[in-house]
């Protein structure tokens, strides 16, 4: 179990330090669940399947490949918030390195010490929890976050849109079979909006989870329709397979309604409401709120998975 567990992993191309730096920090009462990725694209699946607290890489990885996963993960929209250690070279083997191009919160120097690797690891995830507020679950930036960046798209003055995506009859699904599966259905969500704005490859994209089955993205006015169909389509394409198979064959499930009583419920789908700002003025985030509880209402309100945009203020209408 990883249960309250911090979650490291190791990239590291050499079998004896990993497995020292593992039995120093398993060894520390249970506090550290360690994984190891042998390579720059092991880190990067195991990073993007099962993202983990803190990295610790070393500098030797192939060559700059440290340098380039480094990078990456620092300007990745979902997971740059993750601390990252930095295993140096023996002194001996030392060479100038220039901080402010290296993207990593602290660092280790070989030969490594216990004590040190404890502290050095306990620091960096005291310090991310105090600069971050990530969804537990799905670890993407929570509400403190999305508040940030809607404030800062609306002070910079530039277009953005915002989708809110929800999903239809979760409740009735997480009523039935239980909260465990219950979350699957919300991680997976989280790697369909996340993949969706990922493809975009712009750096000023942005995926959050407000809660629950609630989660928002902030893209270019003019990707809005393009991400919201991709999400679409492949929450479409895969939420039937998380259904029994007596309940995917029949196309509903039999679960209490909020009345107590009992109600067929047709397999979810998923609404998205979307506000842009190129049609009217957008100056707080309150307006937005009030926006989008209209456009939400709106698209609720229709059978299956929709996306609706708000359109008021330009020629054409939805």
């Amino acid at each position: 179990m990883t249960h309250n567990r911090s979650r490291i992993l190791i990239v590291h191309d050499e079998s004896t330090d990993v497995d020292e730096i593992r039995r120093f920090l398993e060894e520390d009462g249970g506090r550290f669940f360690v994984q190891i990725a042998g390579s720059f694209f092991a880190s990067l699946d195991a990073i993007y399947n099962d993202p983990p607290d803190l990295l610790i890489v070393n500098q030797s990885l192939e060559t700059d490949a440290w340098k380039d996963l480094c990078s990456m993960i620092k300007q990745d929209i979902v997971f740059g918030h993750l601390p990252i250690l930095l295993i140096l070279q023996p002194l001996e083997q030392d060479f100038e390195l220039d901080w402010e191009k290296i993207p990593v919160d602290d660092y280790l120097r070989e030969p490594l010490n216990p004590e040190e690797i404890r502290s050095r690891v306990l620091l960096a995830l005291a310090r991310a929890d105090r600069n971050r507020d990530a969804n537990p679950l799905t670890r993407l930036p929570g509400n403190h976050s999305i508040m940030k960046e809607i404030q800062k798209r609306i002070k910079g003055g530039s277009h953005f849109a915002i989708g809110y995506v929800d999903l239809d009859e979760f409740k009735s699904y997480n009523d039935k079979y239980g909260f465990v599966r219950g979350d699957e259905i919300i991680k997976m969500t989280a790697r369909i909006v996340t993949n969706s704005v990922r493809k975009l490859a712009l750096p000023d994209a942005f995926t959050g989870h407000i809660g629950g089955d609630d989660f928002v993205f902030i893209v270019p006015p003019d990707r809005l329709d393009s991400v919201s169909r991709e999400i679409i389509k492949n929450f479409d394409l895969i939420v039937s397979s998380f259904y029994d198979e007596d309940d995917r064959i029949r196309g509903y499930i039999e679960s209490t309604n909020r009345k107590g009583e009992k109600e067929r419920f047709p397999i979810m789908s998923i609404s998205i409401a979307a506000v842009t700002t190129e049609y009217r003025p957008i100056k707080h985030i309150g307006q937005i709120s009030a926006i989008m509880a209209e456009v939400k209402k709106r698209v609720k309100s229709m059978k299956g998975s929709n996306y609706i945009r708000d359109l008021r203020g330009s020629k054409k209408r939805v």
